[in-house]
């Protein structure tokens, strides 16, 4: 049995929602849950602070694919005020912040609305899997996870990275330009667990990009706030920090 016929008859959510970043992994996972009745929508969240090539190529693959979208948008102008009276964010602590208002805050939002009644779980189809990272193996180890309301169900959690690539050729998915470029989804460049140097590179495909990150750094200078986005790992990423089912490249990074 997959994950999400697991998921259907041990909880009998409302409904299925696919969490589509953008990436190759959650486009594989989305396309999975469309086959499903069950399905609803496609839930992209638009975290106010990534690669605006990223949130066209959901829209367009859910254009071609007759998806219906949800573009589920953080407080505009957070980000970049957080950054201005806080400084530039870093390490696990704040990467929680930056998790929670970016884009927790909004799957909440979203699974509010379509419960129908109190007790109600709402399916959550995720792209994680297991292969990512020693780490992702330790915390994300199951197809299936309630929290709540919140039915996190992740159907390809035993692919491997040629398995979303052959799946993807196989039913004619699209790849995205940013993954192959960056080797992520860049919907979120928040930079609280980022490599510092991993700005020259976005700044190589995405200088508009790294111009207002980059921006942003002189700004929180200038206020003699922490000003470098990204931060070097200096101790190993605590494998207790809670799930963060949609931050999957971030702790990848910091995990390597």
């Amino acid at each position: 049995m997959g994950a999400i016929e697991q998921a259907l008859a041990e909880f009998r959510p409302a409904c299925l929602l696919a969490l589509f970043s953008g990436g190759h992994d959650s486009v594989t996972s989305t396309h999975l849950a469309a086959q499903h009745p069950m399905f609803r929508a496609v839930v992209h969240v638009n975290t106010g602070i990534g690669i605006e090539q990223t949130r066209e190529y959901v829209r367009q693959v859910c254009r071609d694919q007759g998806w219906p979208l949800i573009e589920e948008c953080a407080p505009s102008g957070w980000y970049d005020q957080n950054c201005l009276s806080a400084g530039m964010p870093g390490g696990p602590a704040q990467h929680g912040i930056m998790y929670q208002r970016l884009k927790d805050d909004q799957v909440r939002a979203v699974v509010r609305r379509f419960k129908r009644r109190k007790g109600d779980t709402v399916g959550l189809v995720t792209g994680v899997r297991k292969s990512e990272s020693e780490r992702r193996m330790r915390i994300h180890p199951e197809p299936v996870i309630r929290e709540r309301a919140q039915l996190w169900i992740n159907p390809i959690l035993n692919w491997t990275a040629s398995d979303v690539n052959d799946y993807m050729a196989q039913v004619g998915l699209p790849r995205n330009p940013v993954v192959d470029n960056l080797h992520r989804s860049g919907e979120c460049l928040c930079g609280a667990l980022a490599d510092p140097d991993e700005l020259d590179w976005i700044a190589y495909w995405y200088p508009d990009v790294a111009a207002r990150i980059r921006s942003l750094e002189q700004q929180c200078f200038e206020r003699k706030l922490p000003y470098r986005w990204g931060t070097k790992a200096s101790q190993p990423f605590d494998p207790a920090q809670p799930m963060l089912p949609l931050c999957q490249d971030c702790p990848t990074r910091w995990a390597a």
